[in-house]
């Protein structure tokens, strides 16, 4: 019942290689994919990109299962992405939108 309610509000729309799904809701990411089941959706080489309400992506997964999840600051600054994979990258920002330091998941660390 809940899956053909959200279905109603949903667009999935299909763009050369991927789709998109223009749509942003309370529920954390997996739970929306389970609950959706958008493997019904996926052909040769196709991409799902969710976006925020900003127009970030915050999700993407390809015909292959990989996927990353990525965030972002009220700036619109992305500051974390993780992989399917097990890498991750992180960001942070000063008050002027200047990338201040770099981490990621090989312990590699950069100051600017």
């Amino acid at each position: 019942m809940l899956k053909e309610h959200l279905l109603k509000y949903i667009e999935l729309k299909p763009k050369v290689g991927y789709y998109e799904l223009n749509m942003t809701f309370g529920l954390p990411i997996e739970d929306l994919l389970k609950l959706l089941d958008i493997s019904k959706y996926k052909i040769k080489d196709t991409y799902l990109h969710i976006y925020d309400a900003n127009g970030n992506v915050t999700y993407y997964e390809n015909s292959n299962g990989g996927w990353g999840k990525y965030e972002y600051d009220t700036n619109g600054n992305e500051i974390y992405i993780e992989y399917s994979n097990g890498f991750w990258e992180k960001w942070e920002y000063d008050v002027n939108g200047k990338k201040t330091y770099y981490e990621n998941s090989n312990d590699f660390k950069e100051t600017y």
